[in-house]
This record gives structure tokens, sequence and C-alpha cells, in this order.
């Protein structure tokens, strides 16, 4: 694994902006459908989109494991408090981004629902229905992690406008799709 110093490549530039994207319109899926009556067709379609991106953010993740593993990260910026407290909420947040359509996943299995993927396939439930973990896990997804993810994005991207517009570093803009560093 080799240090980028320079900033990230433009494979992690696009995983990072599409998992953003991806995330953004899950939420607003999720959000969408309960404008619709539960036997509307447009509901249960705004549930597969939501669905598909989950699974897709899930999927998305995990090549970005692969990739940060394979190719490194660049040099943090900031004091000796920020780069391990940066560190902490990228972790927190990948622990999220994984936990949130596993959660959503295994929620749905355990309340004996399939799970219907892009419009193409639908997964059959797997494991035996049990209503209680269902809803313990309903409410991991829902309330628990979905929260603690509000929470580090504001830390995320504060921090990013913090080190861009106070401290005047190259954090933000070795992020940017476009961004040149200085």
């Amino acid at each position: 694994m080799s240090k980028n110093t320079n900033g990230w490549n433009p494979v992690q530039k696009g995983l990072h902006w599409l998992i953003a994207l991806f995330i953004l319109f899950a939420w607003g899926s999720v959000e969408l459908h309960e404008f619709y009556a539960k036997d509307d067709p447009m509901r249960h379609w705004w549930m597969v989109l939501h669905f598909s991106l989950g699974f897709s953010v899930l999927l998305l993740v995990m090549l970005r494991f692969y990739w940060r593993a394979t190719h490194g990260r660049p040099t943090l910026y900031g004091s000796k408090l920020q780069r391990p407290l940066s560190l902490l909420v990228q972790s927190l947040m990948y622990v999220i981004m994984l936990g949130m359509p596993l959660t959503g996943l295994l929620m749905r299995q355990f309340a004996g629902r399939e799970i219907t993927l892009f419009w193409l396939f639908d997964l059959p439930p797997f494991v035996t229905k049990n209503i209680d973990l269902a809803k313990q896990l309903g409410f991991m997804h829902k309330e628990l992690l979905w929260n603690a993810l509000l929470v580090l994005l504001v830390l995320h991207i504060g921090g990013a406008l913090w080190h861009h517009l106070i401290i005047k570093d190259n954090t933000l803009r070795q992020m940017l799709p476009f961004g040149k560093v200085k």
C-alpha cells in the first residue's frame, strides 16, 4: 500500500461522491414513499429504489475498502488532535455505511419479507421469521444508525469546511471532483 501525499486518486474521489449521492437518494426515496397510500404502487416503487440504493451503497463501500487498502490515502492535514479525530469520524462513518444496509436487509429478512432489487429480482427471506428481532433491527437502522450518520456527516462536512475556510489547507480541495491541490 502506498501513501499518496498529493490527494485522493480519481477512483477514490468517484466512490466518495457516488456513495454520498446514493445515501442522499436512499434517504429521499424512503421519505418520498411516505407520501403514498400503502396500496399505491408508487409507494412500492420508492421502496424498491431505497433497497436498491442501499444495496449499492453496501457494494460500493466494500469496493472503497478494497481500493483504500490497495492504494493508501493522502497525508492528513491538521493538528495532532484533528488527525485522530478525523480518522475516528471517518471510521465510524464506514461502520455506519456498512451497518445501515446490513440492518435494513436483516430487518426485512427477519420480518419475513422479500426484497426487490433493481426491479430485476426478489431476494426471498433466508432466515426464520422473528418479528421482535426485526423490530430491534428496524430501531437500529432507522433511529440509531441514521441519527449517528447525520451527526457524523455534520462533523465530516464541518471539518472539511473548517480546513478550507479557516485553516486554508488542501483537505477539502483534494477530495473535490475537480479539485487541484496547491
